[in-house]
C-alpha cells in the first residue's frame, strides 16, 4: 500500500477526521486529501509526527513490508520465549531481544519483552539499578496505543519499582492498573462461547489458581506493623495445607505441571515449621512431599496437556532455571547443607530422597 493509503487507513482507524488531523500537523485538509488521493507526499519532517499520532512505526507509515517484519518479530519473541528454560536462560533471553530491539526500534511489544527480562534477570542477581527498565516502559507509556502492551509495560513498570524499592512510584502504577471485576477475563467469562470461550475460561481459571495459591502463600508469612506474624504457627501451618489440598484437587494423578513448585514451596515451609515446634515425624513427612514436588517439576514436559478434567489439552508454559540449576540441584543443596536439616539428615527416609535428587539432577 503507498503511504497515502496508509494514512488514510490509520486516520480512519483512529476515528481521526482530515481536519483534526490536519490540525494536530498545523497544515491544511486539502493537504492530507492530497496524500490521501497519492497526488502528494508528506514532507519528510511530519513523518515522525505522523507515527507519533498513529503509534506506528515508520515503516508502516511508509508502507515497508510491514507482514515480513512483523514475522522476523514474532520470531525473535519466540526465540527468546523458548531461551527461558536453557542454562543462563535470562541472560540469553535479554541478549536476543536487544538485538530484536536494535533491529526493531519501535515495536513496543519487543520493548516491554525486554523490560520484563531485565526484571527478571535483575531481581534474580540482586540488582536495584532499574532505570534503564524505567525508560523503556515510560516510552512504551507514553507512544503506544496497544492496551494490551500498555498494561504489561505497566505491571512490568510496577515490579521494577518494587525491586528497585521504590514503594510510593510502585503504587502509583497500581493505581492505573483496572480493579479485579473490570479485567477483560472476568468479563469474558460470560461473554464467549463455542471453543474460544473454552480456552479462554481454561487460561483464567489457571490464573486465578495461581493467584489463589499466592495470595495464601502471602497469608501464611504476613506481619503486623511491628513485624511479629499476623496468623499463629497453627494457622500459618493450616493454610500452608490448605494450598497444598487446592493444588492436589484440581490437579489429581500427579498432573501438576508447573503448580508443583508453588506445592514446592508450601511443602518446604511446612516442613520448616514443623521443625521449629520440635515435630521432626511431620517434617520429614513434608520434606519428602516436596521431594516429590521437585523431582515432578523437573522431569515433566511442558509441551505435555493436562489431563484433569478443567484443564484438559491445556498447556500453561515454561519456567525459568534459576541459577543455571534445577529444582532438583536446589533443592538438594539446601537439604545437604542446610544446618537445622542436621538432626533428621541421617533418617533413612531423607538418605534416600537426597539419592533421589541426585540422580535427577546429574540427568536433568
Amino acid at each position: 500500500m503507498s503511504i497515502g493509503s496508509n494514512i488514510k487507513r490509520l486516520r480512519v482507524e483512529k476515528k481521526i477526521t482530515q481536519e483534526q488531523l490536519a490540525e494536530y500537523l498545523g497544515i491544511t485538509s486539502r493537504a492530507v486529501s492530497q496524500w490521501e488521493c497519492d497526488r502528494t507526499t508528506p514532507n519528510i519532517s511530519l513523518i515522525a509526527p505522523l507515527t507519533n499520532i498513529f503509534g506506528v512505526t515508520a515503516d508502516e507509515l511508509l508502507g515497508i513490508d510491514i507482514e515480513k517484519s512483523n514475522e522476523k518479530i514474532e520470531e525473535y519473541l519466540l526465540k527468546a520465549k523458548k531461551a527461558r528454560i536453557e542454562e543462563d536462560g535470562l541472560e540469553k533471553r535479554t541478549a536476543i531481544l536487544r538485538e530484536a530491539n536494535s533491529l526493531f526500534p519501535r515495536s513496543y511489544k519487543i520493548m516491554e519483552r525486554l523490560a520484563n527480562s531485565l526484571v527478571c534477570e535483575y531481581s534474580r542477581k540482586g540488582i536495584k539499578d532499574y532505570d534503564e527498565v524505567f525508560s523503556i516502559c515510560n516510552r512504551v507509556l507514553s507512544e503506544c496505543t496497544d492496551s494490551f502492551i500498555r498494561y504489561e509495560a505497566l505491571y512490568t513498570l510496577g515490579c521494577a519499582y518494587n525491586y528497585a524499592e521504590k514503594r510510593e512510584e510502585m503504587l502509583e502504577v497500581a493505581e492505573q492498573m483496572p480493579p479485579f471485576e473490570f479485567c477483560r477475563e472476568f468479563f469474558m467469562l460470560y461473554k464467549m462461547n463455542g471453543d474460544k470461550g473454552w480456552r479462554e475460561r481454561q487460561k483464567y481459571l489457571n490464573s486465578l489458581t495461581e493467584q489463589l495459591l499466592e495470595t495464601l502463600g502471602c497469608l501464611t508469612v504476613q506481619t503486623h506493623d511491628d513485624g511479629s506474624f499476623v496468623y499463629s504457627m497453627e494457622d500459618r501451618i493450616e493454610m500452608l495445607k490448605q494450598k497444598v489440598a487446592i493444588i492436589e484437587l484440581l490437579y489429581p494423578d500427579g498432573d501438576f505441571h508447573s503448580m508443583a513448585q508453588e506445592a514446592e514451596g508450601a511443602c518446604s515451609l511446612l516442613a520448616s515449621l514443623y521443625l521449629q515446634i520440635g515435630d521432626t515425624e511431620n517434617c520429614i513427612y513434608w520434606l519428602m512431599k516436596c521431594c516429590d514436588y521437585v523431582i515432578h517439576f523437573d522431569t515433566y514436559y511442558f509441551e505435555d496437556k493436562h489431563t484433569s478434567p478443567a484443564f484438559r489439552r491445556y498447556c500453561g508454559g515454561g519456567w525459568i532455571k534459576e541459577n543455571c540449576l534445577s529444582h532438583s540441584a536446589e533443592f538438594l543443596d539446601y537439604l545437604s547443607s542446610d544446618k537445622k536439616f542436621d538432626k533428621i539428615r541421617t533418617d533413612p527416609r531423607v538418605e534416600n530422597a537426597i539419592k533421589r535428587l541426585e540422580m535427577v539432577a546429574k540427568n536433568p
